[in-house]
């Protein structure tokens, strides 16, 4: 896909665009310069003989054409998104990224320029008044970068390294399932449809938090009805997918049809259970909005719902046809959910990335760099085992005990909560067994403490989370089994526990 780059005169569009360009081996082009080489006439030229409609006209056409195109830097004039037209050709074509600067850093650089027809006579004056007119124009992209104190190199740097979007293919038993992280990705979800020869969704699936913050604007937007399920745990239940049966029946659902959900991990394993197991499968569309379902449930295609006896005890592997990862949408998230995500991003560097353990007690909030290697683990382990057969039990670590933890809270203990509790339970179980290296159990707690995540559950039954825990669907031969951490980085999987030792780790989290 494309990257534009859009913003006031003199922000920096034109030399942070070839630096890009140079960057992602893509060719750069600005608008006003292919506007000249058309036309044969320079920009001051054709204001002065004909006019800024005409100009406009212009601007219009090759932006058109440009969009059209892929892998393209693209650098339009300062004003050329007020046209709505030239904005949603954009918007459809890929990343935009507004570049900011103040007032004087811009009269800086633009000195000796004579190349800015709407700045010609009193610059001074009409480079504040343009800057005052197009604000609200400039505010409404999400994503900015205020120039001032960055040099070009480092702005392109940015731009390719934490803004640009990454994407994977993770290939599964069902097919090839692309994972698109980026900031603003859902803006340009029908150009990302299109290129997975995916057809237009016919229903968003989302939750009646989810859908006033975020999908009611992209229902609007891609013109599909919305079905909105209750927020939280307590529906995802077999009651709430026979709902949702009834809700595609009624919207005309067919075998070909495509079903999106917008929302965290409770939307997502709902909606991918439900079009599972709806005429014997339909294809869907995951856009997660939590960080806990970016960087783990949104990716490996599992999905389920509770019975009372347990957690996800009914359900399947229906990956979906793609996953769109948009960390814009973490902008709503409120504080207590974020830090829930963290003990899965604190989980995958456990598993197998020290450098994302120590990182994420130095960088608060995470980068987008953060969440690309979360996930980057989550993907490496499905690819090697995408039914769960062997490796693929090492993103259980801290799950077999969390989840009875869970249970027996009635859920009233967020999933990241009851799930960093496991995780200091079971590395304590480790170090206690003489598999972890000494002092590991220390530094795990230590680090969830720092994310502000809890490390015990004072209070809980210790029979009910037990109780909770045998029927577990981890068990083999009628056991339970862990995933118990080594060292950072290292995680063995299989690992059966005696009762008593079970007991006390159990006891000790609940003290």
């Amino acid at each position: 896909m494309n990257l534009m780059l859009v913003g006031p005169p003199g922000s920096g569009k034109t030399t942070v665009g070839k630096l890009c360009a140079e960057k992602l081996d893509r060719r750069f082009v600005d608008v006003d310069e292919q506007i000249t080489a058309k036309t044969g006439h320079s920009i001051p030229e054709i204001f002065s003989e004909q006019g800024e409609m005409a100009f406009r006209a212009l601007e219009s056409k090759a932006i058109v054409n440009l969009t059209a195109q892929d892998n393209l830097v693209i650098a339009p004039g300062g004003g050329a998104l007020m046209d709505p037209t030239n904005r949603a050709a954009m918007e459809h074509s890929g990343l935009i990224v507004c570049l900011r600067a103040n007032v004087d850093t811009i009269l800086k650089r633009l000195e000796g320029s004579h190349e800015r027809p709407l700045l010609k006579g009193d610059r001074e004056g009409k480079t504040r008044r343009l800057m005052s007119e197009r604000k609200t124009l400039y505010d409404s992209f999400p994503v900015q970068i205020d120039t001032d104190r960055l040099s070009a190199a480092m702005v392109a740097q940015l731009i390719v390294a934490e803004l640009l979007p990454f994407q994977e293919l993770v290939t599964t038993p069902s097919g090839v399932c692309p994972v698109v992280l980026g900031e603003t990705t859902r803006l340009y979800l029908p150009r990302l449809l299109r290129e997975q020869d995916l057809p237009e969704p016919h229903l968003i699936v989302t939750d009646t938090k989810v859908g006033p913050l975020w999908a009611e604007a992209l229902g609007a937007k891609l013109g599909i009805p919305i079905a909105r399920l209750p927020a939280g745990e307590a529906s995802k239940t077999m009651d709430t997918v026979r709902e949702l049966y009834e809700t595609f029946l009624q919207h005309g659902l067919e075998r070909q049809s495509l079903v999106m959900a917008i929302g965290g991990g409770v939307v997502g394993d709902v909606c991918g259970f439900a079009a599972a197991t709806y005429m014997r499968g339909i294809r869907w569309v995951n856009v997660p909005t939590t960080l806990l379902s970016m960087v783990d449930a949104s990716i490996g295609g599992k999905v389920a719902v509770d019975l009372k006896q347990g957690k996800n005890l009914v359900g399947a592997f229906h990956p979906a046809s793609m996953v769109v990862a948009d960390p814009d949408m973490l902008s709503t998230l409120p504080p207590e959910e974020y830090a829930s995500g963290l003990a899965e991003v604190l989980k995958h560097g456990i598993i197998d990335d020290p450098e994302l353990f120590i990182k994420l007690s130095e960088t608060q909030p995470i980068t987008r760099d953060m969440i690309q290697r979360a996930i980057a683990v989550k993907l490496r382990i499905v690819r090697q085992d995408p039914l769960e057969h062997g490796e693929r039990a090492k993103l259980n670590l801290g799950h077999t005990i969390g989840h009875g933890i869970e249970a027996a809270s009635d859920y009233t203990l967020r999933h990241g909560e009851a799930i960093s509790i496991g995780i200091v339970a079971e590395t304590n179980l480790a170090e206690l067994m003489g598999l972890a290296e000494k002092g590991l159990a220390s530094k795990v707690t230590a680090q969830v403490e720092a994310l502000g995540l809890p490390t015990r559950c004072p209070g809980l039954s210790v029979d009910r989370i037990r109780t909770s825990m045998s029927s577990d669907k981890k068990k083999i031969g009628g056991e339970l089994t862990f995933a118990l951490p080594i060292r950072i980085g290292r995680v063995e999987y299989g690992i059966r526990v005696n009762d008593e030792l079970l007991q006390e780790i159990i006891s000790a989290a609940t003290n």
